[in-house]
């Protein structure tokens, strides 16, 4: 067995990213970029807003003649938006604006329409605004050639939104890896197969790697299930191999008599990287190599195979793209119910359920009461993951503790 049998979580995670390509890129339209990594910096084409323009409807007005109140003003025209202006604010006129409008020479202020009176074309004001005030500077979003989107932002409906703003229909994004993923056991049985034994359970791990994997920003490509045969998980490996980027396994690498993953690698030429890590849940996971192809061979728990994902195939396959964040988010919680466990030789991601006290500003985590590897259910709603590290046995109610966020914006 190599000497990294059994390797601390940080040395795992340390070789995981150490061991990340890096993608090519592509260019696709901008209606396929949501979620794509960015390949290269964008700049800005051009100020936004290209001219001051009007933050509502209202009305222009030079602030010098707003010296008494209240003011009557001749209204002398008006600019819709997306006109260019002709006409000029002056001493005692105003011009109708809307938002968008394009400030006119001479003015300094806009008014909303709800705090003026308008009548027979005279403008009533009876209160003086502030210089500027509804007033959209130009290019104060943005000036021309500023960097607006760094490379490695996800691309998420904002900075479509963002991109759309300077007419960058075409963008520049990292390939996504393609990942392949093989469920191993003679019990799986396929969704939407009869169950006719007690002893078959149906093929979840494969949908949950699936929506994981496009999660992370992978392709993913189910390969099918793989009976518990030396020879059969041989070919499906090398079938995966010649297809895809990264392989997942999910079961077939523990210590059983017919865990066979972990005895064909070296056939198919796979060089071990490392085999178990001392966490849990997700101890028995193989990380290994070959040329630019890997495999994770991971446990066939359900949650030990979710947390052994996240923990180390998500910010993999993050890097792989070139994204900033690679990390699912931490943030700190108080412990609504002290949690103990038998042993602390491990780092342990313990399943807690999570909720935001908007008056207090912090997150609260109780811990679920049901820690097994193979109940995914409690995976479901606004889950997290509680980091106890080594040597703690118990943390006591009102703690402080780091928890790993399933889902982003938890409130």
């Amino acid at each position: 067995m190599p000497g990294n049998y059994y390797i601390p979580y940080e040395q795992a995670l340390k070789l995981v990213l150490e061991n990340a390509p890096t993608m090519p890129s592509q260019r696709v339209h901008l209606l396929e970029a949501l979620g794509r990594v960015l390949a290269t910096d964008v700049r800005a084409t051009r100020d936004n807003p290209p001219e001051r323009v009007s933050a509502m409807d209202g009305y222009g007005v030079c602030i010098e003649n707003l010296k008494e109140l209240p003011t009557k003003l001749k209204i002398v025209g008006e600019i819709p938006a997306g006109v260019v202006p002709r006409l000029r604010v002056e001493k005692d006129t105003a011009v109708k604006l809307f938002t968008g409008s394009i400030i006119p020479p001479g003015c300094d202020a806009v008014i909303p329409v709800e705090c003026a009176k308008e009548n027979n074309g005279e403008l009533t004001i009876e209160k003086i605004p502030r210089k500027g005030e509804n007033i959209r500077e130009k290019g104060e979003d943005y000036r021309e050639g500023d960097i607006i989107l760094k490379k490695g932002e996800i691309i998420t409906p904002a900075e479509m939104g963002i991109l759309a703003s300077i007419n960058k229909s075409i963008i520049k994004v990292s390939v996504k890896p393609r990942v392949g993923i093989i469920t191993t056991g003679n019990e799986i049985v396929e969704l939407g197969e009869s169950l006719e034994k007690p002893s078959q359970i149906i093929n979840s791990n494969a949908y949950t790697l699936y929506g994981l994997v496009k999660e992370a920003g992978g392709e993913p490509l189910y390969l099918g299930v793989c009976p518990d045969s030396k020879e059969k998980t041989k070919e499906k490996l090398e079938e995966a191999l010649n297809l895809c980027d990264i392989v997942l396994t999910s079961g077939g690498v523990s210590a059983g008599n017919y865990d066979f993953v972990k005895e064909v690698i070296e056939e198919l030429g796979i060089k071990r990287i490392f085999y178990k890590i001392r966490v849990k849940p997700g101890k028995p996971l193989l990380f290994g190599k070959k040329g630019k192809k890997f495999l994770f061979a991971l446990p066939g728990f359900p949650v030990s195979t979710v947390v052994s994902f996240l923990n180390f195939v998500f910010p993999f396959i993050r890097k792989a793209l070139g994204a900033n964040e690679i990390f699912k988010k931490r943030v700190k919680a108080t412990l609504k119910k002290s949690f103990r466990r038998g042993k602390a030789d491990r780092l342990e991601f313990a399943r807690c359920k999570l909720s935001y006290d908007l008056e207090k500003g912090c997150y609260f985590a109780l811990p679920s009461k049901r820690q097994g590897s193979g109940i995914l259910s409690e995976l479901k709603g606004n889950t997290g993951l509680m980091v106890i590290p080594v040597g703690i046995r118990e943390l006591k109610e009102g703690s402080q503790v780091e928890v790993i966020l399933l889902k982003e914006g938890i409130c």
